[in-house]
């Protein structure tokens, strides 16, 4: 069950951040048109009809010639939020689905606290949109309703990130949270479906996942199939799976690399706000 304790501290988290940015990039993405924004472009020289008020003096004190200010139109940035629902997400000492449902849910506070759209979206074998793009946000509905969602057996990674490559239209981010525990091709097909948005991959573990703390007779069960296995964990094959996991999450930060996306691996041991403050300054690069 996710509770909403972690609001209150993100108002604070809020409070702090405001000292030093405006929002998600700035707050704004630059488009290549000019507008009336506040960036500025370049100068160009003054023909009668020019707004006069765009007037550089200072630039006209330089060079005796007219020259008006020209600036790039800002444009607000939609923020999609893609978290994975499969059976494998709920799993951990600190489950994953809701320590991941946390950081996502984190993200649309904050995209409308600086006045950035966002798009909440699960996803396993289809995607399910919960939110609509919107500006305002009652985050404990949101969270409500990420606790009433049932998991469903299977991750059809690549299927749901074409699918919701079709929804992208303009300027976006795309946060996508998940254990990535699917077949590194279909992540890796899935992830250039979006290759042309700025997206981030956040890889979430559960500690155990990453180091197992256990040896010797043991059931391990399969989250997604639901079957069991009685086997004996031996130092050997611990150090075999604690390879292979390794190499497993190499692959898919070489497929973020590969299509210009960032990763960010994280533990449900982590501390909820170190993870949520490296999330943030990843999606604000």
């Amino acid at each position: 069950m996710i509770t909403v304790d972690f609001l209150d501290e993100l108002d604070r988290f809020n409070l702090a951040l405001k000292k030093h940015s405006e929002g998600l990039h700035e707050g704004r993405q630059k488009s290549g048109d000019t507008g009336t924004g506040m960036i500025f472009e370049d100068h160009k020289k003054y023909i009668p009809g020019d707004d006069i008020r765009r007037m550089d003096w200072k630039a006209y004190a330089r060079s005796n010639e007219y020259y008006i200010k020209r600036f790039e139109e800002e444009k607000s940035v939609t923020l999609h939020v893609l978290l994975d629902r499969s059976s494998s997400m709920d799993y951990g000492r600190f489950n994953k689905y809701e320590y991941g449902a946390k950081l996502g849910v984190g993200l649309a506070y904050m995209a409308t606290n600086t006045s950035d759209r966002y798009r909440f979206s699960v996803f396993s074998e289809t995607v399910t949109d919960i939110s609509s793009a919107r500006r305002s946000l009652n985050p404990r509905e949101l969270v409500d309703t990420l606790n009433t969602l049932d998991y469903t057996p299977d991750s059809r990674f690549e299927r749901c990130l074409t699918q919701y490559g079709d929804y992208i239209k303009n300027t976006s981010v795309v946060v996508v949270i998940s254990d990535f525990l699917s077949s590194e091709g279909d992540i890796s097909r899935g992830v250039e479906r979006l290759s042309d948005s700025d997206m981030v991959l956040v890889n979430v573990l559960d500690e155990t996942e990453i180091e197992p703390d256990f040896e010797g007779d043991t059931i391990l069960k399969d989250p997604e199939s639901g079957d069991s296995l009685r086997t004996y964990l031996s130092g050997k094959v611990k150090s075999r799976y604690e390879k292979k996991m390794e190499e497993h999450t190499g692959k898919v930060a070489e497929a973020a690399e590969r299509n210009g996306a960032r990763y960010l691996k994280v533990s449900t041991g982590d501390d909820f706000f170190d993870s949520f403050m490296s999330l943030w300054q990843e999606v604000n690069r």
